[in-house]
Order: structure tokens, then C-alpha cells, then sequence
């Protein structure tokens, strides 16, 4: 992966996430497909830590026609379909955003699919054609905004309610290490602090989750996930384990995870939410 000396937008898709909701604590670049555009507006400010800072408001705008709010409404559907656990939803899903898409998106959607049944979600072909997807969504569906900073160890920009409905999430990695976020919805039952929820067993913990989105970012660029928010708890958590530089990411093939090869010598610590990458809102 060549490293890139400017600011570039990488994306992460739920096509290759489903292995987050099946329940591994090393959810990473093993399933990872980013993809590299021009990041939406400025975003001088958005490199700069503001983990301390007030949260800006986060509002939806308006669609950019009714033809383009029908597709991207439909869009949110290929994204839950690919949250579950049916993969039988996924081409209906598809079929019904082809069926809804005007006639400028309706090559992007198809030039995603096909990259993806050609690649398997991976590489520069199916990169620009789900990046292009992105940008277009950011400039037409009218979605709220959410624009986060990463950085060793905390999520900065994250307010303490967000908006029901589609939100596109722009997370500028500004620390030193790889960073992602993973967003999860909370059971409508649970009780138990975010806290208390991460500490428990795997086989406890994810049945009480259901994987909203992710996005993942090496340090100096922006991880974009679409978001569909019901109501409800939800907590922003980033699974990576600490010493992963971009260095080291890169000398594994661009891999996290149990079964991935590390350089001899490579000793990676906690996951970032154990030191405090993990942060709990509210949808209303």
C-alpha cells in the first residue's frame, strides 16, 4: 500500500462487515475494502484533534431531487441488507436500488457490483468505483453529516445525540496509529454501561449488538461509512490493538487479525477500547 502524502478519503464497506456482528473481537483490516476519493469540502479543520472540543450539531439536509431521495432511501437498504445475517437479502436489496436510480448513479451503483463480483471487495477497481459511490451520496441524499476525529485513544466529535435516519460518518485518522470505527446499536433491554458490555465474554457480549457500520483510516486519511440510525443506545468502539503504525499494517499485507503474520519481533498491545476508544451516544 503506498503511503499517501496528502489527505485522501478510504472507505470501508458493509459488503466485507458481516464478520463484526459474527462476533470476533479482531475485527480489522482483514475486512476491510477502502476506497479513495476527494474528501467532501475542507477538511483543514476536520485534521485537527478536536476530541476535547464541543461537538458541532449535526443536521440532515435536503435531498438533492425526489428521484435522488427514492435511490438513496434505497441505497440504505443494500446497507441493511449487508448489516444482517441473510446474505439472501443482499441481491434483492441491489435490484431494488438499480430499479430506483437515476441515470447519473445508476453507472456507479453498477460499476460497484461488478467490481465487487470481480474482486471480492478488494483493490484499486473496486476502491474508486465505492468511493465515487460515497461521494456522490454525500452531495445528493441530503444524510446527516458526522464528521469524527481518531486518535490515540479516543473518537473526538461524537455528540451525545445524533439524529435519526441516513448519516454518512467522515473519520479523520489524526493520531499515529492505525485507528477504525465500528458503530453498534444496543439492545433495547440493555442496561449495562458500555463498559460493563465490552468487558463481558464474546458469546455474551455480541448478542446484545447489531452492527450499524464501520469505517477505518490510517493516519492522514478519512474513513467513511453510511449509516442508517434508528432510535435507540449506540457506541462508537474501535477494535484495533495498540503499536498498529502504519509500518506495521502494511508489513502485514494491509491485514489485522488472529490469523494474520506480524514481522518477527511485533508485540501488539490491547485493543484501543481498553484504553478508552469507546464511546456511547444516543439516537433520537
Amino acid at each position: 500500500m503506498r503511503r499517501m502524502h496528502t489527505t485522501k478519503t478510504r472507505t470501508r464497506t458493509k459488503f466485507l462487515l458481516l464478520a463484526a456482528a459474527a462476533g470476533t473481537l479482531a475485527v480489522g483490516a482483514s475486512s476491510v475494502a477502502s476506497a479513495t476519493t476527494e474528501p467532501p469540502g475542507d477538511t483543514t479543520e476536520m485534521a485537527t484533534d478536536v476530541s476535547a472540543a464541543p461537538a458541532p450539531p449535526v443536521t440532515a439536509g435536503e435531498p438533492s431531487s425526489p428521484e435522488a431521495e427514492a435511490f438513496c432511501e434505497a441505497e440504505l437498504g443494500i446497507e441493511a441488507a449487508t448489516s444482517s445475517e441473510d446474505p439472501a437479502a443482499v441481491g434483492p436489496a441491489i435490484e431494488a436500488a438499480m430499479a430506483a436510480a437515476t441515470d447519473d448513479v445508476r453507472p456507479l451503483l453498477e460499476t460497484v457490483v461488478a467490481a465487487f463480483e470481480a474482486t471480492g471487495g478488494e483493490g484499486p477497481e473496486f476502491d474508486a468505483a465505492y468511493g465515487a459511490l460515497i461521494a456522490w451520496m454525500q452531495e445528493n441524499c441530503g444524510f446527516a453529516q458526522l464528521n469524527v476525529t481518531l486518535s490515540e485513544f479516543a473518537f473526538g466529535g461524537i455528540p451525545e445525540e445524533l439524529p435519526a435516519g441516513g448519516t454518512i460518518v467522515s473519520a479523520v485518522n489524526t493520531g499515529e496509529q492505525v485507528h477504525e470505527i465500528v458503530v453498534f446499536r444496543l439492545n433495547d433491554d440493555m442496561t449495562m454501561t458500555v463498559e460493563e458490555l465490552f468487558a463481558l465474554p464474546e458469546e455474551e457480549l455480541f448478542p446484545n449488538l447489531t452492527f450499524a457500520g464501520a469505517g477505518f483510516a490510517v493516519p492522514g486519511e478519512i474513513g467513511s461509512a453510511v449509516l442508517n440510525l434508528t432510535p435507540g443506545r449506540y457506541v462508537a468502539i474501535c477494535f484495533l490493538p495498540d503499536g498498529l503504525t502504519p509500518e506495521i499494517f502494511e508489513q502485514a499485507g494491509g491485514q489485522n487479525g488472529p490469523d494474520v503474520s506480524y514481522p518477527p519481533g511485533v508485540e501488539l498491545g490491547a485493543p484501543h477500547f481498553v484504553h478508552g476508544m469507546l464511546q456511547e451516544f444516543t439516537v433520537v
